[in-house]
């Protein structure tokens, strides 16, 4: 009897023993402990970080005083009132009509202001909003949903989009962007100066002053001025048009929102902004959106931070950029919501805050200013250019990330800036100036006044140099890449990266190459023609972006490059039991099929 109960405890403890083994391979098979938020992560893809950054809100609420120029109903956590509903009638009323109104259905008008027709109503059980709907002045009735801002998390964005590099000929000077938000800090000294005229819908007033942080935060993504403090928005020439439509909770009504695009509208924004959203389409902010689109307003809103779930609204609306948000290595960032037009950076990207501070946030409200400044970068470019066009150039020139061509996780992909612009920016070839010979001297002496000159003391008046136009570009050669700029990995091997400029000549010009690899350099060389050798172990993440920058100097176009993706998604394909363990925890997430998750929340 004791023989066979010391081999049931030997049993117990081998069979408990080979427990924990399990689950310690489960650990770092999937890099979490297999119980842990299973139904939050259906599925696992390469192209989507497991965790982008921690999700705890960093964002600090100020106290505000609760007096005559607040709005009390419209502060704090907001939540859905089916007694409060917005009312789209075809005109604007007047006092006697709202009066009538409100005495044959037995509803109350808010103090609030109106646009355009949109006004907000209190009901009560006696109120008749079935005979108020089939009124011919109504367009629609419904309960004004609340709505919240894109950034619930905590700006190398900037860069990676490729803004900085155009900054020498464009910054998007002459355009407006209306940040619909939270309100911008007029004082904060990177924007100081650039913000222009708002409306506060939330409180019924002009003053648009920041109360939460978001709408400031934004607002420095887009355009924080270059004055050597703090940081550089995407297009940091272009004016801020304050429009607040969230409390200092980042909470609000959908009415607000679609007064704010109105406004926005009438007020002449050529870009609005919308980091906030719902989870359902209403006749109000469709209407609104339909407005500003045939006014040929450029629109860009955060695709939400549901974890895979798709664009909410207003950015699922087709005339609306929805915007996903990547993080530094060119992943979906794990909370970002999927089915976007395009991608921009979204982690942990530095900005503007109240109290003239700085902080960095994350969420796909700090990407869809990226996208936002960009627009306002091409529209300064091209002020003839329609804004369907503009899209289709951002479009067009998109890096490619994920799956080949549109897909489903990053659209069209991950916005460049610098190749866009460049759309626009190259010369015609007829105003080409051909290049000094070697034995022309830089600064050519000349005896002729009225031709362009400089006085230079001791040397007379001397000729300017034009400057000449490239004619050279970097082109890579190695490895060999698709039309789409891919060059797909079947074995695990070092990349030799080869490039030449071409066509091949002499050119006193040329100062010298840097390659990058996930836009950090990683070699510089002088030569026309080089190799260098990416090592697999410093790989990060499913696709290398390498990029080859020529400079010049004394030229029209001081930087010419060529671009490669290095994709291994095939190489995990055919090696998996590896590829996972690689990939650790790094790359749990969603594919591309949707995970429905039972009930839409409202998110920010």
């Amino acid at each position: 009897m004791k023989k066979d109960k010391g081999y049931k405890i030997l049993g117990i403890a081998t069979l408990s023993f080979g427990v924990v083994l399990l689950s310690l391979f489960l650990v770092l098979l999937f890099g979490k402990e297999p119980t842990e938020n299973i139904d939050e992560f259906s599925f696992t893809s390469q192209y989507i970080a497991k965790q982008s950054q921690d999700l705890t809100t960093e964002i600090v609420f100020n106290e505000i005083s609760q007096g005559s120029e607040i709005n009390p109903v419209k502060q704090g956590e907001i939540k859905k009132d089916e007694n409060r509903k917005v009312v789209s009638f075809k005109r604007d009323l007047s006092e006697v009509e709202i009066n009538k109104i409100e005495e044959e259905y037995s509803i109350k008008f808010t103090q609030e202001s109106s646009v355009n027709g949109v006004y907000t109503i209190v009901t009560t059980e006696e109120s008749n909003v079935e005979k108020l709907e089939k009124d011919p002045a109504v367009e629609s009735v419904e309960t004004d949903i609340p709505v919240k801002m894109a950034a619930d998390v905590i700006d190398w964005g900037v860069s990676r989009i490729g803004a900085d590099k155009i900054w020498d000929t464009a910054t998007g000077v002459g355009v407006t962007v209306a940040i619909i938000d939270t309100g911008v800090e007029m004082t904060h000294p990177d924007l100081q100066g650039k913000v222009t005229k708002g409306y506060d819908f939330v409180n019924d007033k002009e003053s648009t002053e920041d109360d939460n942080g978001h709408g400031t935060h934004v607002s420095g993504i887009v355009a924080a001025s270059r004055n050597d403090i703090g940081t550089v928005g995407v297009s940091h020439g272009t004016s801020i048009m304050p429009v607040k439509v969230l409390n200092s909770a980042g909470s609000g009504y959908i009415s607000d929102v679609a007064k704010g695009i109105y406004w926005a509208t009438d007020n002449g924004a050529q870009i609005i902004n919308l980091s906030l959203g719902a989870p359902v389409d209403t006749d109000v902010l469709r209407r609104a959106v339909n407005y500003a689109a045939n006014k040929g307003v450029l629109m860009v809103a955060a695709a939400g931070n549901d974890y895979g779930a798709p664009c909410q609204y207003p950015a699922a609306y087709d005339n609306v950029i929805c915007v996903v948000a990547t993080d530094s290595s060119n992943r979906l960032a794990s909370f970002s919501n999927v089915g976007g037009e395009l991608a921009a950076p979204g982690v942990s990207n530095y900005s503007t805050f109240l109290g003239g501070s700085y902080r960095y946030l994350s969420g796909t409200s700090m990407a869809a200013p990226h996208v936002a400044g960009s627009l306002a970068i091409l529209r300064g470019i091209c002020t003839d250019c329609k804004s369907s066009e503009l899209v289709a150039t951002l479009r067009e020139t998109a890096i490619d990330l994920g799956a080949e061509g549109t897909d489903i996780i990053f659209g069209y992909g991950l916005v460049d800036l610098r190749v866009a612009a460049e759309q626009y920016l190259n010369i015609p070839e007829e105003e080409q100036i051909p290049e000094q010979t070697d034995n022309e001297k830089e600064l050519e002496e000349v005896s002729e006044p009225e031709q362009n000159t400089l006085q230079t003391p001791g040397r007379g008046n001397v000729v300017r140099k034009e400057p000449t136009v490239v004619k050279q570009k970097p082109v890579i050669t190695k490895p060999e890449k698709d039309k789409n700029n891919r060059f797909t990995m079947t074995k695990i091997e070092d990349i030799e990266i080869e490039f030449k400029l071409e066509p091949v000549s002499e050119n006193p010009n040329y100062e010298k190459t840097v390659i990058y690899v996930n836009n950090k350099p990683v070699y510089t060389t002088t030569k026309t023609e080089d190799t260098y050798t990416l090592e697999y172990k410093n790989f990060v993440g499913v696709q290398q972006f390498v990029r080859v920058t020529s400079h010049f100097t004394n030229c029209t176009q001081p930087q010419v490059h060529d671009n490669l993706i290095i994709d291994r998604v095939k190489l995990m394909r055919l090696n998996p039991s590896k590829s996972i363990l690689e990939r650790g925890r790094e790359v749990l997430g969603i594919s591309s099929s949707i995970p429905f998750r039972g009930i839409f929340n409202f998110w920010w």
